[in-house]
């Protein structure tokens, strides 16, 4: 027998997965929660052998509910319902320790293949998760690195940093006593060589690569 702790703020939604559950004959619910805080107490006192998660209801796309629970337990195996919307959180779930995606379109034979997968120690992440992580980091920016930072100049990085902060080309000018057309000279070098079109999009860029 399977104990599954759900962590669930609809009750149609607990409803659900209850049926399905409780159908199989070979897993048992021993406690349900709507809110962490509840959830966690319950948790001190019983030990599920799979927690499942509807995600999608959860503040900050879950992130801070599966800290505070792995927290509590780093061996007991998370299931998450969720939706594709999710898919830039899918790495970070996997590194925080989630064992298993659910997407809330799947039938009822998904939610019961994922417990069992969980139960008997293995991960259940269906052909789509990966198909859609693998867009992710596709189109995800990658971080800079010390090479390519050299490739500015210190009087370019000096600027960069600069129109971060908000000053205008007469402003950086004066703090590096040059011109205002020497900066926008400097800046236009800076577009070129981080493949950028904008300042928004030069400022983003640094932001982003730690510049």
């Amino acid at each position: 027998m399977c104990n599954i702790a759900i962590l669930e703020n609809y009750s149609l939604f607990c409803s659900g997965i209850r049926s399905v559950i409780e159908e199989t004959g070979e897993c048992k619910i021993v406690f349900e929660s709507k809110t962490i805080n509840e959830f966690m107490a319950k948790l001190r006192s019983e030990k599920p052998d799979v927690i499942i998660i509807d995600i999608i209801h959860c503040l900050d796309e879950g992130i801070s509910t599966i800290k505070k629970i792995r927290r509590k337990t780093s061996r007991t195996p998370i299931l998450l319902v969720l939706s594709v919307d999710y898919s830039d959180f899918f790495e970070e779930y996997i590194s925080l320790g989630v064992n298993g995606f659910v997407f809330n379109d799947s039938g009822a034979n998904s939610l019961v293949d994922a417990i069992k997968a969980l139960k008997n120690g293995g991960d259940h992440f269906p052909p789509r998760v990966w198909q859609l992580l693998k867009k992710y980091l596709r189109t995800k920016k990658v971080p800079v690195s010390i090479e390519e930072k050299r490739i500015l100049t210190n009087r370019e990085l000096a600027i960069l940093k600069l129109f971060c902060k908000g000053y205008t080309y007469k402003e950086i000018g004066a703090k590096l006593n040059i011109s205002p057309r020497t900066v926008e000279s400097h800046k236009k070098n800076i577009q070129t060589k981080l493949s950028v079109r904008s300042t928004a999009e030069m400022i983003e860029f640094a932001y982003q690569n730690n510049l």
